[in-house]
Order: C-alpha cells, then structure tokens, then sequence
C-alpha cells in the first residue's frame, strides 16, 4: 500500500513538472505585451518559435497588407519587436519567419513559399506583400527571389510585393558562396520592387571588419538607400537598422 501511495504521488509530481515545462516552453509570443521595456523577454519568444512562418499579430483576417520578417545569424528575436509593433495595424497581418540560419543560405527556400502560399490563403484580402530581411537573413532571401518571382506569376489576384535588404549580407565572403555552391546570376529585375537598406559599414558591428561592405547589390537593380548614423540618440548600427527601417515604412 504504501508503494502504491509513493507511486501515486510520484506521478502527481511527474505530471505537475511536465505541465510546468510544457508551460515555459510553449509561451506564446506576444506583440501587445510589447512595452519598450520588455523587447529581450519577447525577442525569446519570437526565436523559441519552430521552423516556418508565423503570424505574431491578432488580426480579424481582413488586412489588405502582408509584412513578413526573416531574422539573420544567431538572431536573439529582440531587434525585431519594435518593427513589427510599429507596423502593427487593423490594416497588415505581420508574420515571422523563423529558418535554420546555421544552414547554407540558398538551402531550404522553398519553405518560405510554402509559408507565403499558406499566409495568401489564410487571408484572401492581402494586396501588398512587404518582405523584410536582415543580416544573413538578406541572403536567404536573395536566394529565395526567382521562387518568390514564380509563385507570383501564378496567382490570379494582384500582388505589389515589396522585397527590403536591412543591413543585409548580399555580398558573402568566399568562404560562404563556394562552400555553399552558391549561384550568383539573379536576373537584373524582378516584378517585385527591391529596396537596400544599408549601414555605414564602419558603424556596423557585424560588417566594419570587412574590406569590401558586403551589403552591396549589382544585381537585382534594386532602390538604395544609405541609413544615417545616429538613431534617437544612439548610434545606427546592425540591429537598430530594422527599426529605423520600420518608421520609414510606417510613414508611407
């Protein structure tokens, strides 16, 4: 009897621990939590997310506006929770895209149209596409245009997609495109519009140790634009890029 009593409250234990675990590790994210003092919290919740792309905004399905975002390298998810709040709206559904950025850039993309498609279908609404892409992140998505390209050619609805370079890593050392057999011949246009947002490389922690400032973009043709150096006060580099992107954005 007093086995089964041990045995009993041993279970009980196992049960309330895995409840706890299974509590802390499936916190959802939580974009109206967001109150400029809690963006490292909630960039953990946007990186705990699985693989694939995920809506981070309550909305009623009626948004006319899709804005998805790809983090870069070892991202932390935080420089990514001002952006999506500040485009936050009754108007936009705003997805993340969580990939193995630990893989070859030009592996896998076609899991970022899989996800696109199933967003486009969720939300019958959506007019205006906006991608934004940072850091490795950019490189990803350059190497997911020609697909993004074709999957647009076959949808029956008007589509003005909108493709945003943020400090991205568009030129990659060597070591990067020949160990990743890399292709480099995009086409010189696409029908989406590409913009560059680019730092002052010597400002940019993850770039000023390069010779050459790998944010540079021969092809696509593409709409560039060099950021400033300062931004409220601090200095505009890697990670802060996204939200000054953002409030540019913000104010079309």
């Amino acid at each position: 009897m007093q086995l089964e009593i041990t045995q009993t409250k041993g279970s009980k234990l196992l049960f309330i621990l895995l409840v706890a675990f299974c509590s802390i590790t499936t916190r959802a994210f939580d974009l109206d939590n967001f109150n400029q003092d809690n963006a490292v919290e909630l960039g953990q919740d946007l990186i705990k997310l699985p693989h694939g792309l995920h809506q981070v905004n309550k909305s009623d399905n009626l948004a006319e506006t899709l804005i998805i975002g790809i983090h870069g390298s070892n991202s932390e998810g935080y420089e990514w929770v001002y952006p999506f709040w500040k485009l936050n709206n009754d108007f936009t559904e705003i997805y993340f895209y969580r990939w193995n950025d630990e893989q070859c850039a030009n592996r896998d993309n076609y899991i970022l149209i899989n996800g696109l498609a199933k967003a486009l279908q969720d939300n019958p609404n959506i007019q205006n596409i906006k991608v934004l892409a940072h850091s490795y992140g950019g490189l990803y998505l350059l190497h997911s245009l020609a697909l993004i390209d074709e999957f647009l050619e076959t949808q029956s609805r008007p589509l003005r997609t909108e493709i945003h370079f943020i400090a991205s890593l568009l030129s990659p050392p060597k070591l990067i495109s020949l160990g990743c057999n890399m292709n480099d011949n995009f086409k010189d246009a696409y029908s989406m519009t590409i913009y560059n947002w680019k730092t002052i490389q010597n400002l940019d922690g993850a770039f000023r140790n390069y010779a050459k400032d790998p944010q540079d973009l021969k092809a696509p043709s593409n709409i560039e634009t060099r950021l400033p150096s300062s931004y409220n006060g601090r200095k505009l580099g890697h990670n802060w890029s996204i939200s000054w992107v953002a409030d540019q954005i913000f104010k079309e």
